[in-house]
């Protein structure tokens, strides 16, 4: 009994190796089939590609026919046959442009034919086929041209029966591109130069008429372009010229009258090209030059030099070249005053305010001198004879009043 008990191990094991060999074998049997054979997802993975290969392949062919026939038709069937094939977008832009050159051609020969007719019914015929078409507008300018030629030819009928300007004017403005226009406007024309040559005689001959400077410019502003303008300003230049001899002629008599320099200068300013202007300039030379010697001779450069010095002295300061020049102008442009208004200047004033004996002599003082005492004896000859306006005296401010 305790054998058999210690003899069962060994024969269990030698019982069980023979199944495990046999469980072994199948299960690599197993695995190297599951190797060998492709799974269900590799399958159709395969299947998918060579189907799309398939469908690419039909929809190349198909376009290829589609571009040999070229025909809106073939596109047409392509894009029914491969709604999302790699060509739709071409077949439609073909699509469209076959259509486009179709509507175009049936449109050049449907105007072409209207054309040819040369109808209002022909046009209205194309307009109503091809409302969208490219000669609408014209189409339409055709019908109404056709439409106005009768009333046009009705209307120059009765312009050209009235014969007036108001009718001819009238057909042009309702017919500006009718058929007679021109004509209407020639005659027209016509019509306006007769009215204007008439209205310039008559403005001519009432002009001649008058005699007048005033009558002959107001022809000339009226008909500039007149046929008469020539004869006008001839009239006119006749009068200016008599005008300015009278003027020319009357202030010689007053120049000759005031027989002064200055009258005489201002007779050659006025009338430069004057009757008289030689024997003006003679006669304002003389009475200048007698004038220079009736006026004291002072050295303005000394004056001038030491009224600065003055100056400097009571206010402070520098004396530049620039204040010396200005002094000395001053000087002589008074100098040059008191010569061409000396006439005007009496006696008596001349001998009290152009001394040379004082200190700094000065041309400036002596002309604020004799325009103050000249205008005081005015103002008081005015107040004696009569009560017309006058003005306060004149001063000039004095340059060189210190240290008198």
């Amino acid at each position: 009994m305790t054998d058999d008990w210690r003899q069962q191990p060994g024969r269990a094991r030698r019982i069980a190796f023979p199944k495990l060999a046999i469980v072994a074998v199948i299960a690599g049997a197993a695995l190297a089939s599951a190797c060998s054979q492709p799974s269900d997802s590799q399958q159709t993975a395969q299947q998918q590609a060579s189907d799309e290969q398939a469908r690419k392949e039909a929809d190349e062919k198909a376009w290829a026919d589609a571009e040999k026939a070229g025909t809106a038709a073939a596109y047409t069937a392509y894009l029914q046959n491969f709604g999302s094939g790699a060509h739709v977008s071409e077949a439609s832009q073909r699509i469209v442009a076959l259509n486009e050159t179709a509507r175009k051609a049936s449109d050049e020969k449907a105007w072409a034919d209207a054309e040819k007719a040369g109808t209002a019914a022909a046009y209205t015929a194309y307009i109503q086929s091809f409302g969208g078409g490219a000669h609408v507008a014209e189409a339409r300018q055709r019908v109404a041209e056709l439409s106005r030629k009768e009333a046009d030819d009705k209307a120059w009928a009765d312009a050209v029966r009235a014969g007036t300007a108001a009718a001819l004017t009238a057909y042009t403005q309702n017919f500006s591109s009718g058929a007679h226009v021109a004509e209407a406007r020639q005659r027209l024309a016509t019509l306006d130069e007769q009215a204007r040559k008439d209205a310039d005689d008559k403005a001519w001959a009432d002009a001649d008429k008058a005699g007048t400077a005033a009558a002959f410019n107001g022809y000339i502003q009226k008909f500039g372009s007149g046929a008469h303008v020539a004869e006008a300003r001839q009239r006119l230049a006749a009068f200016d010229e008599q005008a300015r001899k009278e003027a020319d002629e009357k202030a010689w008599a007053d120049a000759e009258k005031a027989g002064t320099a200055s009258a005489f200068t201002s007779y050659v300013q006025k009338f430069g090209s004057g009757a008289h202007v030689a024997e003006a300039r003679k006669r304002a030379a003389a009475l200048e030059t007698q004038g220079r010697k009736e006026v004291p001779t002072i050295d303005i450069q000394k004056t001038c030099q030491l009224a600065a010095g003055a100056m400097v002295k009571l206010m402070g300061g520098t004396t530049t070249e620039q204040d010396i020049n200005a002094c000395l102008d001053s000087e002589q442009k008074a100098r040059d005053q008191i010569i061409k208004d000396r006439a005007t200047y009496s006696s008596a004033d001349k001998v009290q305010c152009m001394r040379t004996g004082v200190y700094l002599p000065s041309y400036v003082e002596w002309l604020t001198c004799l325009e103050m005492e000249r205008d005081v004896r005015k103002m008081q000859q005015e107040e004696r004879f009569g009560a017309g306006p006058w003005t306060l005296p004149r001063v000039k401010p004095a340059i060189n009043s210190v240290g008198r």
